[in-house]
């Protein structure tokens, strides 16, 4: 049978007609199942990591605390970064909390939540090299680790195409490689960075400035603006409230949910 192309433009506009509720009705369902699933990588210290066979950190405690006001609970998928934006895309979690940045090529596919912490790239060396690595330039010719698919490999396939990059999947294999010296540097987030330099007793730090700014939002699939509109009210309770401040403290002894540019 021939169809013409009214007839196709009409079946494929009830086919769209058809899937755009389901797409578009996130809050529903989740006000519905009462959870809201989290992706989360599980092996990112202190944002995510397990201890004694349960998940605990920054980001999980910001989670149950969202949900909580979101008046579900949270349920949690532990995914590795290279899957973790797919995921989402495939319907497998409602939201990724994962130090998500919202780059152009994201906020093409997925929308993004107002910010909830506020950091920034950070290169970690071994302390030998400390001095040598003091700002960007210093990775020309280097060999630098990175995870892959991740914004960090994004800036320095942009602004540091000389080096010579070694992608990883994970973090606590990223930060073995370069205690091995597989690597010269990583660059990973620069809280997480002092985390990594208080866990390994000063082997790796910290070196040069911050190479860029990361803002952290909650990623979630397009399409369902009443369900974007409740995180944001949700997160902006959990700022006025000192809840999230009071999560960064814990986990990091410091402010990383303050606007940098705000008193």
């Amino acid at each position: 049978m021939r169809w013409t192309g009214l007839s196709c433009y009409w079946i494929a506009s009830c086919l769209a007609w058809a899937c755009s509720p389901a797409q578009a009705d996130l809050l529903s369902k989740v006000q519905r199942q009462g959870t809201l699933v989290v992706g989360v990588e599980g092996t990112f210290p202190p944002y995510s990591q397990w201890n004694h066979g349960k998940l605990e950190g920054f980001e999980v405690d910001f989670s149950r605390a969202l949900a909580r006001q979101m008046g579900v609970e949270a349920r949690f998928q532990a995914i590795g970064w290279s899957h973790m934006l797919d995921s989402l895309a495939h319907g497998q979690v409602d939201v990724v909390i994962n130090q998500v940045v919202s780059t152009p090529d994201r906020q093409r596919r997925f929308d993004f939540s107002i910010p909830y912490t506020y950091s920034g790239m950070q290169m970690v060396v071994r302390k030998a090299d400390q001095l040598r690595f003091r700002d960007a330039a210093a990775m020309r010719g280097s060999h630098v680790g990175v995870g892959a698919g991740t914004n960090y490999e994004q800036w320095l396939r942009a602004h540091v195409p000389q080096a010579h990059l070694h992608l990883y999947h994970d973090d606590l294999t990223k930060y073995e490689g370069l205690r091995r010296g597989e690597v010269d540097a990583i660059v990973i987030n620069r809280l997480a960075a002092f985390n990594l330099m208080l866990s390994t007793k000063g082997d790796l730090v910290a070196a040069g400035h911050v190479l860029a700014p990361e803002d952290a939002c909650v990623a979630m699939r397009k399409g369902d603006p009443a369900f974007l509109a409740m995180v944001n009210r949700a997160i902006g309770h959990l700022l006025r409230d000192g809840t999230l401040l009071d999560l960064s403290r814990k986990w990091f002894k410091a402010d990383i949910v303050s606007r940098p540019d705000q008193p």
